[in-house]
């Protein structure tokens, strides 16, 4: 039994080199001959429309994941078409030529005169006070403000001015200047100045001593004692 496998295996054996002893057909022959040795080439693995097929020197950019020539996404109306040497500005989200603000808010003014601003607009100064507010009284007159008038200067009323003479003295009653007088009546010193005075009530009266039961009429060689507020003559307890 191993006889007869060990010629299957030997019979097969002899097929197979026949096989591999078979010449290449004359045609593939020729065409493995005729070509040349070279890099490999590149296996189309994705598709023509990704691959980069502009040249290099022209600009590239990326549209909706393809790759095409540079072109400027802006509008033409957001394109600066200015000249250089003009000026620009944007308004309403667009590039024009620089213009200054409204003509109403520009100083057409001439510079030699003054100007003011109102409700936001460049105009001739003028002043703002009324008439009556403005100081028409000549320079060389004094001025004062009254009830916020400007006025000529006048001195306070005629009752509350002094017109009592210089060599008088003076005294204010009632916010009124008068000719300076001592207290009341009552209160004046009228005792002549040789008598001793004295203050009672808030008087000024000649002065008289304590009542007389307070006054020591006792001789002077007597003791004397207080009683009761009394001066009286001296007893022992």
């Amino acid at each position: 039994m191993f006889f007869s496998k060990l010629l299957s295996a030997a019979v097969a054996l002899v097929f197979v080199s026949q096989a591999v002893a078979v010449p290449m057909p004359m045609p593939l022959r020729r065409q493995m001959e005729s070509r040349e040795l070279g890099t490999l080439e590149t296996i189309q693995a994705y598709k023509r429309a990704d691959v980069n097929t502009i040249p290099a020197e022209e600009a590239t950019m990326s549209k909706d994941g393809q790759i095409v020539k540079f072109v400027n996404n802006q509008k033409r109306e957001d394109v600066n078409t200015i000249p250089a040497e003009e000026a620009t500005m944007s308004k309403d989200g667009q590039i024009v030529k620089f213009s200054n603000q409204k003509r109403a808010d520009v100083n057409t003014i001439p510079a030699e005169e003054a100007t003011m601003s109102k409700d936001g607009q460049i105009v001739k100064f003028v002043n703002n006070q009324k008439r009556e507010d403005v100081n028409t009284i000549p320079a060389e007159e004094a001025t004062m403000s009254k009830d916020g008038q400007i006025v000529k200067f006048s001195n306070q009323k005629r009752e509350d001015v002094n017109t009592i003479p210089a060599e008088e003295a003076t005294m204010s009653k009632d916010g009124q200047i008068v000719k300076f007088s001592n207290q009341k009546r009552e209160d004046v010193n009228t005792i002549p100045a040789e008598e001793a005075t004295m203050s009672k009530n808030g008087q000024i009266v000649k002065f008289s001593n304590q009542k007389r039961e307070d006054v020591n009429v006792i001789p002077a060689e007597e003791a004397t004692m207080s009683v009761n507020g009394k001066i009286v003559p001296f007893s022992n307890q």
